[in-house]
């Protein structure tokens, strides 16, 4: 026999009823699922972004979990349409680069295979057959199957679009476009490498870059009297050959190189850099342009394919130039008798840069009101305002320009990756929607949140901190630093350098296992101005960054919802620099390391020249292996072994002095891998063994 409760005793039991749902679904609301690597890294991510030479057609580069192919957007009934142009399959480290239109906007050519553009052979999985190099290869929008062109990389079609150059083994070639027609042969030889190659407007000369042992040059090939003229050649560095419109001139820079790399040492001036202006037809130039002595005397890239000298409308040139401190977009006439003219006022850096086919638009990405965010701006060559075109909580980087004045860029937020868009008005209409999968897991990660704070010297840090969903108590935290650092900053959303969205990938899956990480833009990196970039005592001038890492620690330290005893660190490249210099220089605040292909002894990297005994014990003193003796915590040191940037003895011999001092130290090696690593596989490899290894030292 059942008793019914009392009326109140049911009010109270529905209640609590009530209450538990409700904080059940509270619950599930405030914590993600546990995703994998895998789930998180599973969207596509474009590159080459590139727009016909005729009409609205825009083709770009997908990374499909390893597998490259060619995209191409086409419009239709005022819509575009995507499509995929190349049908490459799996997770095989073959790289595409070099993508690059014919002239009349039919077929697409590209760089298949090799490391660094197709420059170098790779294995990275392991072949029996062995390493291959890159290979130029060509797709039509036909239809038909992409055609082999040659061994070599970096095609540049003919304007009459019948032939092709392209460079092997630093020696430049010629081919016919069109498949079957022979193989490729030597266009000249040069002592030198060659590089940038680039047709003259007619196709009847070809200018390029012979780089020498501590020079370049630049030289003009007639390719009917098959000879070579030299544009005033010096003992500096020319580069950036631009043809005038008409081709009857050729600008270029003159920069006078320093001895050491820019990544080691502070130098924020150098001998100033010039503006050049020859006649290719007899090889006579005129300096037409200096920077003055100090500030911006050291020239600084864009983030550009095709460099970062543009021939305008009105016979004048458009560059980049950082006199105020800040990288601006300036003009002048091609005589040279007025002082440049500012085009990008404001504290704000530019980057990414395309000239219109007129020659009178310049679209481009700048920082400008918003350091820690990249958006879209316009301008006319000839003068007035910049207008904004892109505006939100998203990066905006590399836009394009249509024939007929279409803006497209790639675009990445915080919670859905980076993808090619049309900028209509305010708004931004992806190009393949399909191509980002239907179970992509944008509900369960985070809102990234962007912080800044005091380094120990004073200096103001920004940064992005990521925040696990239903985060409330104390718990694990970690410390991250990307890599570069001189052309690399990090954002609160996926961004346009594939190796930062592999990061930014794998800060959300840490945050969705527990972890609060803050990832720092320290000093070195690009994006807050020439001081910023350049600061005193740098690298291997005195790790003035060091405090960077004790500023990140103390402000990671002083939040309620992190464990002050449970912090680790990790980073890649630099970023592994700047962690074993974070658990060597200061080990009272780390209790576990992860390291990937970090420099921890400067005098023992190739391209590093100390020029007096004094330098060369202050860059041993910037370095982990000076401070080994005050290492505390156990590491995790992982690295390739094919890694043609930071040699794998580094990794090495920090272990072997870690384990002669009883510092616990796990290694994970990848046979084969290059420094990016090639394979979707190798990432995630990298990725998951971090998450496992802070799990076994940071949580209880």
């Amino acid at each position: 026999m059942s008793v019914k409760p009392p009326r109140s005793l049911q009010y109270l039991l529905g209640l609590v009823t009530l209450c538990c749902a409700t904080a059940a679904a509270v619950h599930a609301a405030e914590h993600a699922r546990s995703l994998t690597m895998e789930q998180i890294a599973s969207a596509p991510f474009p590159s080459q972004l590139k727009a016909a030479p005729v009409g609205d057609t825009v083709a770009w580069v997908y990374d499909e979990q390893g597998a490259r192919n060619v995209w191409v957007a086409e419009l239709q009934n005022g819509h575009y349409r995507s499509r995929r142009l190349t049908a490459y399959r799996g997770d095989d480290g073959v790289e595409i680069s070099d993508l690059t239109w014919s002239a009349d906007a039919h077929t697409l050519f590209y760089t298949l295979g090799g490391d660094s553009g197709g420059r170098s052979p790779v294995n990275p999985t392991s072949a029996p057959q062995g390493g291959s190099a890159g290979e130029v290869w060509a797709a039509s929008l036909d239809g038909s199957a992409p055609h082999r062109i040659g061994v070599g990389y970096a095609p540049e079609p003919s304007p009459s679009g019948d032939r092709v150059l392209f460079v092997r083994g630093g020696q430049p070639f010629i081919a016919t476009a069109a498949a079957g027609s022979g193989e490729p042969k030597p266009l000249f030889h040069d002592e030198g490498r060659v590089g940038e190659l680039t047709w003259s407007p007619d196709g009847s000369r070809v200018a390029f870059v012979s780089s020498r042992e501590r020079h370049s040059v630049v030289g003009v090939f007639d390719v009917a009297k098959k000879q070579i003229l030299w544009m005033s050649p010096g003992i500096d560095s020319d580069r950036q050959p631009t043809w005038s419109p008409d081709g009857t001139r050729l600008a270029f820079l003159r920069l006078a190189e320093g001895v050491n790399p820019a990544w080691a040492v502070s130098q924020p001036q150098a001998y100033p850099w010039e503006i050049w202006i020859a006649d290719p037809a007899t090889g006579q130039g005129q300096r037409r342009w200096a920077a003055q002595a100090g500030r911006g005397s050291r020239f600084r890239e864009l983030f550009n394919s095709r460099g970062s000298l543009f021939w305008a409308a009105g016979e004048e040139l458009v560059f980049p130039w950082e006199v105020t401190g800040w990288v601006r977009l300036y003009r002048i006439g091609v005589d040279g008798n007025a002082a440049p003219t500012l085009l990008t006022p404001g504290q704000a850096e530019i980057f990414g840069a395309e000239l219109s086919g007129d020659r009178r638009t310049l679209v481009y990405s700048s920082n400008l009101g918003d350091l820690d965010r990249r958006h879209i701006w316009q301008l006319r060559t000839d003068g007035g305002e910049p207008r904004q075109l892109t505006f939100g909580q998203g990066i905006e980087d590399y836009p394009i320009l249509t024939s007929h004045g279409r803006v497209l860029a790639l675009r990445g937020e915080a919670r859905v990756p980076l993808r090619p868009v049309l900028v209509e008005g305010r708004s931004m209409v992806d190009l393949a929607p399909e191509a980002l999968p239907r179970d992509f897991p944008s509900a369960d990660l985070v809102q990234t949140q962007l912080v800044s704070f005091p380094a120990a010297d004073g200096l103001t840090v920004h940064g992005q901190l990521f925040i696990p969903k239903g985060r409330s108590k104390p718990g694990p935290a970690l410390l991250f630093f990307h890599g570069g650092p001189t052309n690399r900053q990090m954002f609160a959303a996926w961004d346009s350098f594939e190796t930062h969205t592999h990061l930014y990938e794998a800060n959300q899956y840490l945050a969705n296992h527990g972890y609060i990480v803050l990832s720092v833009n320290y000093r070195g990196g690009a994006g807050y101005g020439l001081a910023f970039r350049e600061p005193k005592g740098f690298g291997a001038g005195g790790a003035s960054e060091l405090n960077d890492i004790v500023g990140a620690a103390r402000y990671l330290q002083s939040r309620p919802d992190v464990d002050p005893k449970r912090l680790g660190v990790w980073g890649g490249s630099y970023g592994g620099r700047m962690t074993s210099l974070a658990l060597a220089a200061a080990p009272e605040y780390f209790a576990a390391g992860a390291d990937y292909a970090g420099v921890h002894d400067w005098l023992a990297m190739p391209e590093f020249t100390a020029p007096n005994e004094e330098a060369a014990k202050l860059a041993r003193e910037s370095g982990a292996m000076a401070h080994v003796d005050t290492w505390r915590a156990p590491v995790l040191l992982m690295h390739a072994d094919a890694d043609p940037i930071v040699p794998f003895a580094q990794t090495a011999e920090l272990a072997a002095a870690l384990r002669a001092r009883g510092i616990p130290v796990d290694y994970l090696m990848i046979p084969n891998e290059v420094h990016f690593l090639l394979r979707h596989g190798s990432w995630n490899t990298i990725f998951d063994a971090t998450r496992q290894y802070m799990d076994r030292h940071l949580k209880p």
